[in-house]
C-alpha cells in the first residue's frame, strides 16, 4: 500500500495489515471500541497490579485529578479503531460504582459516508453489548474477545503509583493538565484533565504490529442524579432476538445467489451452517473492507478460497449474527454472537442504517446474512411459507463455483477497484464487477478464475 495514497487521502487512512485475524472486529466494524475497551481495561488492571513503579513526577505538578464516579457528556471522538479515519459526535456515560459504562458514536459508513450507524456499545459489570439501528435499534451480546469486565477509564490517574504528569496543554481551547499510565508495553493511555474535568481521553494500543486508537474530547459534564438511570442499564432488546420481519411473513423462499471466504484444508471448510455470506453487492464490500485491513494474501482463518452458492432462503429475516472460524481452524469453530439459532439473519453490511435495513426492501451496498445451523433445511426440502413460525428456513441449491482467493485479489488487482470505490464514495461498484467477473468465466483475460473443484470428500448432508 502506497504512503502516497495513505497521505494524501487521510480521511480514508487505512492502517498496517493486521496480523493477528481472530478479532471478530474486522469482519465486523464497531465490535473494535468494545475490543479496545476491554483492552485498556486490561492495561490500567495490569499496571495497577504490578509493584509501583518508580518515576520522579515534575517539580510544579498539580493535585492528581479525581473525575466524578458517575458523569455523562457529550463528546467529540476521532478513531482509527476500525482502521480508517472517523471523526464525530458521540456521547459518553459511566458510573464507576456500578460498574456501567455507555459510549455512543455516530459513524459514517466505508465507501457510502453518507449511510449513518448509530453505534452504541455498553459494558455493565462482566457483560458487554453493542445495540445499532438507530431508531430500529437491535441488541447484541459480545463474547467474541473473551470475559468483558467494567474498569473505570480515569481513576487511574489519580494513583501515583501508575501515573506521570508530563506538562500543560491546551485541548480545543481548554487548558488541561497531562497523565500517562505508566505501562510496559506500547499501550499508551492519557487523560488530560482540567482539576477534576475529564478534557480529552486518549488510547492508542498496538496489536500485532498495528496501531488502533481513540480519543474522547468531553463537553460540559452531567453528574450523580443528572444523569439518567436508563441510559446505565440493560434495555429490553438485549433480552430477546428480532423477531422475524413482518413484511417476509408467509411468503415463499426467495433465490440468493450467495458468497462466502472460506478455508479449503478439509471437506467441513465447505459447511456454510453457522457461517456468514453476503450476496455480490455485500460481498464486494466485505472484500474490499478486509482486503484495505490486512494487503495480505493470509486473509482471515486461512480463509484461501471462496465460494458461491445458490440458496433458497425465507425472506421472514430474523436478526444478523456474526460468526467466525471453522471446525478446522485456531480457535475452532464455528462461533456466533448469540441469536436466533433458526431464522435466517440479515443486515446492511457495517451494521448500517435504521434497523441494520434488516427488513428493508433494499441496500445500496447490499446485505450479509448468517445461516444458522438450526435453521438449514434436509436435502430435497426447502423452506415454507410458515418458514417464520416454524420449520426450516434455507437451503443449498448447489455449489456454483469456488476460486482461489489470490487470483481476484492478487492476479486481477481488486484492490485498485476497492481504493476508487472508497475513495468515490458511492459504494462498490468497480470492486462488484470486478468479483462478478471472476465467478462469470475461466478466461483470465475476462477477469475470470479457474473453478478449484469440489471438496476431497463428500457429505451431501454439510456442503454441496
Amino acid at each position: 500500500m502506497g504512503l502516497l495514497w495513505l497521505w494524501t487521502c487521510a480521511p480514508l487512512y487505512i492502517v498496517q495489515a493486521l496480523a493477528d485475524t481472530d478479532l471478530g472486529f474486522q469482519r465486523n466494524p464497531g465490535l473494535e471500541v468494545d475490543w479496545m475497551l476491554g483492552e485498556a481495561g486490561r492495561m490500567i488492571r495490569a499496571a495497577e497490579e504490578i509493584k509501583p513503579w518508580r518515576t520522579p513526577g515534575l517539580q510544579d505538578e498539580p493535585a492528581r485529578p479525581t473525575v466524578p464516579r458517575r458523569f455523562s457528556a457529550d463528546i467529540e471522538y476521532v478513531t482509527f479503531e476500525s482502521g480508517f479515519l472517523q471523526t464525530g459526535r458521540g456521547f459518553f456515560a459511566q458510573d464507576a460504582n456500578e460498574e456501567a459504562m455507555r459510549v455512543l458514536t455516530v459513524r459514517h459508513t466505508l465507501g457510502m459516508s453518507q449511510l449513518l450507524n448509530n453505534h452504541t456499545s455498553l459494558l455493565l459489570g462482566n457483560e458487554s453489548y453493542i445495540i445499532n439501528g438507530g431508531d430500529l435499534p437491535i441488541c447484541k451480546k459480545l463474547p467474541f474477545f473473551g470475559q468483558q469486565q467494567f474498569v473505570d477509564l480515569f481513576a487511574w490517574a489519580a494513583n501515583p503509583a501508575v501515573s506521570r504528569y508530563t506538562g500543560e496543554r491546551v485541548v480545543a481551547g481548554r487548558a488541561c493538565s497531562l497523565w500517562y499510565l505508566l505501562s510496559t508495553n506500547q499501550t499508551r493511555i492519557s487523560l488530560c484533565a482540567a482539576g477534576n474535568t475529564p478534557v480529552e481521553l486518549n488510547v492508542t494500543l498496538s496489536r500485532s504490529g498495528t496501531t488502533f486508537n481513540f480519543t474522547y474530547q468531553f463537553d460540559r459534564l452531567k453528574l450523580g442524579s443528572e444523569v439518567p438511570e436508563q441510559l446505565l442499564q440493560k434495555p429490553q432488546i438485549c433480552d430477546s432476538f428480532a423477531p422475524a420481519c413482518e413484511n417476509g411473513r408467509g411468503l415463499d423462499p426467495v433465490p440468493l445467489d450467495a458468497y462466502i471466504f472460506h478455508p479449503g484444508m478439509s471437506v467441513e471448510d465447505y459447511n456454510i451452517e453457522d457461517q456468514n455470506v453476503a450476496d455480490l453487492a455485500g460481498y464486494a464490500a466485505f472484500i474490499c473492507m478486509d482486503w484495505l485491513f490486512h494487503e495480505s494474501p493470509r486473509l482471515g482463518h486461512n480463509y484461501t478460497l471462496i465460494s458461491r452458492y445458490s440458496l433458497e432462503i425465507s425472506p421472514s429475516f430474523g436478526q444478523y449474527r456474526p460468526c467466525n472460524g471453522y471446525p478446522d481452524t485456531i480457535p475452532p469453530g464455528p462461533s456466533c454472537v448469540p441469536g436466533d439459532p433458526r431464522l435466517v439473519g440479515r443486515e446492511a453490511p457495517f451494521s448500517a442504517g435504521e434497523g441494520e435495513l434488516r427488513c428493508a426492501a433494499g441496500s445500496p451496498l447490499g446485505f450479509w446474512y448468517q445461516l444458522p445451523k438450526g435453521g438449514r433445511c434436509s436435502t430435497g426440502h426447502r423452506p415454507s411459507k410458515e418458514a417464520w413460525a416454524t420449520g426450516c428456513t434455507w437451503s443449498v441449491q448447489k455449489r456454483l463455483k469456488t476460486i482461489q482467493q489470490a487470483c481476484l485479489l492478487r492476479n486481477h488487482n481488486f484492490l485498485q477497484y476497492c481504493k476508487a470505490d472508497v475513495l468515490e464514495d458511492k459504494g462498490f461498484g468497480r470492486s462488484m464487477k470486478a468479483l462478478e467477473a471472476a465467478f462469470a468465466s475461466e478466461d483470465s483475460s475476462l477477469g475470470g478464475c479457474a473453478d478449484v473443484g469440489e471438496p476431497v470428500a463428500q457429505d451431501s448432508e454439510s456442503m454441496v
